[in-house]
């Protein structure tokens, strides 16, 4: 799903590390393009959340490893088709950043879980 009335264009930043072992996918940050306005995902209310979070100094963002608080705006971005790709959650494996399916497009975009393979 998606709308285009509230279309954001996002920055995809690359990291090299970390990355599981046992996954083919590349570690990125979400940025809103022309802000310091990141995707993060962290625990609120006993799960994990998508948030919007400020960062002011983005050198902390340019390592990151996975003790680090700062790994909370890592995602794991697999290509799973042709123009076809999941986020997890770096901090939260299984988690996922899911848009909702539905042709009125009324859910915000959140994290959802995915049971493991």
């Amino acid at each position: 799903g998606g709308s285009s009335y509230h279309k954001v264009h996002l920055n995809l930043s690359t990291y090299v590390t970390p990355v599981p072992i046992e996954t083919k996918a590349r570690p990125v940050a979400l940025g809103i393009k022309g802000s310091n306005l990141y995707l993060s995902c962290s625990k609120s209310g006993g799960r994990p959340t998508l948030h919007l979070e400020e960062v002011a100094n983005k050198e902390q963002l340019k390592s990151i490893s996975q003790q680090s608080d700062m790994v909370r705006f890592l995602f794991y971005r697999r290509n799973t088709g042709v123009d076809i790709s999941t986020l997890e959650s770096a901090g939260f494996r299984n988690w996922f950043i899911s848009t909702d399916m539905q042709q009125d497009n009324t859910k915000p975009v959140d994290m959802c879980q995915k049971a493991p393979p």
